[in-house]
C-alpha cells in the first residue's frame, strides 16, 4: 500500500479542531442603492429604488434523509468531489460538519478555505460559498453533533497512491458490490472506534473512492445492507 489510509489523520484533526476551529461568518455589505433621479414635471412621481438582491449560491437541498445513513438529518444536499475535475457527487447532510480539503499540483493534500473547522456544518459552509472555491474537494471527515456520534470519513485514490487493483489485492476477501459501470468492494478497517465497514467506488479508469463509516448501523441493519446505502452515496458524473 504506498500510503497509510487518510482515515486517522483526517479524523483526528477533525477532533482536536472541536471548539477552537475558526467558524465562517456570514458577513454583509451595505449595498448602496442607485441613486433616484429627480422628477422633471411635479406630478410625476418619484420611482422607488429597488432593493438590491442577493448573490447567493444556489444548491439543491432536500428535507430529511432519504440514504437511511444519516441519524436526525434535517436535510441533503450533493456536493461534487474529484482530484483534478469534478466526477461525481456525495449526498451530505445539511446539519452535519465537514472538513475537507484537496490535492495540490504537487498531489499534496491541501485544506479548503471554509472548510477547516470542527463546528461549520454542511448548510453553512454552501452557504458561505466554501464548496466554488475552485478547488476539487478530494477527501473529508463529516461528523453528526448530537450523540448518535456518526462519522463518515472519504478520500480519493489516483493510481500514484492506491488503485482500484490495489485495494482488491489489499482486502482480498472484500465484497463485491455495485455494478459493472461504478463497481464497489465492501471490506472492514481498523478505523478510530475499532473495525469499520468501508467501501470502495471506482469512480473513475484512474480514481477511487474510499469512504469509511462510524456508527451503529452495522449492528442495527447489517454489513451488506450498510455497505450498499454507503454506495449509494455517490453518483457518478
Amino acid at each position: 500500500m504506498k500510503r497509510k489510509i487518510y482515515l486517522a489523520v483526517m479524523a483526528a484533526a477533525v477532533i482536536s479542531m472541536a471548539g477552537c476551529g475558526k467558524k465562517t461568518d456570514d458577513t454583509s455589505t451595505d449595498a448602496t442603492p442607485e441613486s433616484t433621479q429627480e422628477a422633471t414635471v411635479t406630478e410625476e412621481a418619484t420611482p422607488e429604488a429597488e432593493e438590491p438582491v442577493q448573490d447567493t449560491q444556489e444548491a439543491e437541498t432536500t428535507s430529511g434523509d432519504e440514504t437511511g445513513v444519516y441519524p436526525n438529518a434535517t436535510g441533503l444536499t450533493e456536493v461534487a468531489m474529484g482530484v483534478t475535475e469534478d466526477i461525481c457527487t456525495f449526498k451530505a447532510p445539511l446539519n452535519y460538519v465537514l472538513a475537507g480539503g484537496y490535492y495540490d499540483e504537487n498531489n499534496e493534500e491541501q485544506t479548503i478555505e471554509g472548510l477547516n473547522s470542527a463546528t461549520t456544518t454542511v448548510e453553512e459552509a454552501l452557504a458561505a460559498g466554501s464548496f466554488s472555491t475552485g478547488n476539487h474537494l478530494a477527501f473529508f471527515t463529516m461528523t453528526s453533533l448530537d450523540a448518535d456520534q456518526t462519522m463518515i470519513t472519504t478520500g480519493m485514490y489516483t493510481p500514484d497512491i492506491m488503485s482500484w487493483d490495489d485495494f482488491k489485492t489489499y482486502y482480498p476477501d472484500a465484497k463485491e458490490i455495485g455494478d459493472t459501470n461504478v463497481p464497489g468492494l465492501l471490506y472492514h478497517v481498523e478505523a478510530i472506534s475499532g473495525q469499520s465497514v468501508a467501501v470502495a467506488v471506482k469512480v473513475s479508469d484512474d480514481v477511487t473512492l474510499q469512504i469509511v463509516y462510524e456508527g451503529s448501523l452495522e449492528d442495527e441493519i447489517g454489513e451488506d445492507e450498510l455497505g450498499q446505502r454507503l454506495y449509494n452515496l455517490v453518483t457518478v458524473k
